[in-house]
């Protein structure tokens, strides 16, 4: 193969790619992007998707009239390593505690040992789980199956997949797209001088924070409103609760993610620099935050740390709100609030100083 009529220099195209591998190994950012962040991901993915979801609070009410069979069917839900199961008499409270979001499910068992279910259906996988347990403690008292009777108290009766998984989409949708949409905001103000010359006219570092989410908020706000518009109407997802608390909740996840945003914008040197440091953050945010697979499935270490992203109280309000129907009486939702705000607040107070010391 050659090229103008001379043949390859192989000891020149060593060179080239010697140098390049070096500058390469040099760059510690890409490095990590290229070694890195694929073994992150893999690890992410493992650990976040397919898991059995754990500590899952059940209330268990026996009725039934054969002492042994009760104590051998109850005795199989305590031996589970998902279900934390509790006891008590009273069908009512029981019922209740499962509407307030204490518990998951009502375990009735009847005196023909046929057991009626009352269950929170809003997450597929935890049903899938508490019905798992609940037909091999039937199998176990009874020596074979018997019909359950399931009584949904939140989500419909034979939910789809998608009903589960929409709150999360949208939560992730308006994360991501409002990251990437102000993590480009000041590289190309830095390049062509526009950024220096805003504060040579002695204009602060808050003022141009505040500036640009003013601006990227009108663009938030069709967003938010075409995300819920799509999932209501175009894929018939149900809304239970209020729809301005919906869209509320939602945009300001989007303005903590556009806070995040102008973090990276204000430390990002290229456009491409600011795409390598917006992949760390959307995984993690993929995968942690109960948007794909519930958080209780998650190894016991690492719950901790999708409680600490701001997408996974979004998710899980968006999923009571939905579904649930639940408003600001409800602890997901006020925490959605707060774990928000606090984002927010956190990420300007980071975008501000970067900006000072750089200017």
């Amino acid at each position: 193969m050659s090229e103008g009529g001379e043949s390859l220099n192989f000891h020149r195209i060593y060179a080239i790619a010697a140098r390049k591998f070096a500058s390469l190994r040099r760059d510690k950012r890409m490095f990590g992007f290229i070694v890195i962040m694929p073994a992150l991901q893999i690890l992410l993915f493992g650990w976040a998707i397919g898991g059995a979801p754990t500590g899952l609070d059940v209330i268990v009410v026996d009725e039934g009239d054969n002492e042994a069979r009760s104590a051998i069917f109850i005795g199989h839900l305590q031996g589970s390593e998902s279900l934390v199961v509790s006891h008590t008499e009273s069908l009512e409270s029981a019922y209740a505690s499962v509407e307030d979001g204490d518990a998951w499910a009502v375990i009735h068992l009847m005196p023909d040992g046929s057991v009626e279910l009352g269950i929170d259906n809003s997450n597929q996988q935890v049903t899938g789980v508490i019905m798992i347990e609940v037909r091999d403690a039937m199998q176990e008292a009874n020596g074979g199956t018997i019909p359950i009777s399931i009584d949904p108290i939140y989500g419909e009766k034979d939910p789809a997949f998608i009903d589960f998984l929409a709150p999360g989409i949208m939560t992730l949708v308006c994360f991501m797209f409002s990251t990437i949409l102000t993590s480009m905001a000041f590289v190309g103000e830095r390049y062509d001088g526009t950024l220096d010359r805003v504060f040579a006219a002695g204009t602060k570092s808050s003022e141009v924070l505040f500036g640009h989410l003013a601006a990227f908020t009108i663009i938030l706000v069709g967003q938010v409103s075409v995300v819920i518009g799509i999932s209501a109407w175009g894929f018939d997802i149900p809304i239970e609760g209020s729809v301005p608390l919906l869209f509320s909740i939602c945009l300001l996840l989007g303005w903590a993610a556009m806070c995040l945003g102008l973090v990276i914008s204000s430390k990002a040197k290229s456009e491409f620099q600011a795409m390598q440091l917006n992949m760390p953050m959307m995984f993690p945010v993929l995968l942690l935050s109960g948007i794909l697979w519930p958080v209780q499935a998650l190894p016991n270490w690492l719950q901790p740390v999708s409680w600490i992203l701001p997408s996974t109280w979004t998710a899980e309000a968006c999923r009571s709100i939905m579904i649930r129907g639940w408003g600001l009486e409800a602890e997901s939702v006020v925490m959605a609030i707060i774990a928000n705000s606090i984002f927010a607040v956190l990420m300007l107070f980071i975008a501000s100083r970067t900006l000072k010391v750089k200017n």
